[in-house]
């Protein structure tokens, strides 16, 4: 049996958690703004599932959601903490099966998530919050740059401040 091995801890970690905090979405969690960039990405990239997802401490926050639930879950399971290590691109995985890294995943071993990709969420001072990312049950091919500059443009509107009520 293999194991799944955790993303690594980006060297700015403490700060970051911080910046997360400071950032006030924490507190947005099914906001009807964030589940519109969520909808946005699921369908940008013909996905079943998309979400804006915080990596803060030992947890992947999902805080909206579309095609799938909000919640709470372990980091050292997340898929989303391997991209936010890697903020200048969007991160992919089209075959989570024929990835040797995330094969043993436990959301891959039930058939939840064949298809991964990820656009990190980056504030003002260069801190990876968190991602805007998608999942399918099904694999498919890499995201051509149209996709992927789509998703960018919707992780950098995460950011944006909620709109008057």
């Amino acid at each position: 049996m293999t194991f799944y091995a955790p993303a690594p801890i980006p060297n700015d970690e403490y700060a970051r958690n911080l910046a997360v905090r400071a950032s006030g979405l924490l507190d947005r969690t099914n906001d009807p703004a964030l589940t519109a960039l969520a909808q946005a990405a699921r369908k940008a990239v013909r996905a079943d599932w998309a979400g804006v997802a915080l990596i803060v401490d030992d947890l992947q926050i999902v805080i909206a959601s579309s095609g799938g639930q909000l919640g709470r879950y372990e980091r050292a399971r997340s898929m989303s903490a391997h991209a936010i290590v890697t903020p200048d691109r969007v991160f992919c995985v089209p075959d989570t099966i024929a990835d040797g890294t995330f094969r043993s995943n436990p959301f891959v071993r039930v058939g939840l998530i064949r298809f991964f990709v990820a656009a990190p969420i980056v504030d003002a001072a260069g801190h990876v919050l968190g991602v805007v990312c998608a999942s399918s049950r099904n694999p498919r091919a890499a995201l051509d740059e149209g996709e992927a500059r789509v998703l960018r443009s919707l992780a950098a509107r995460v950011l944006d401040p909620p709109p008057a009520t």
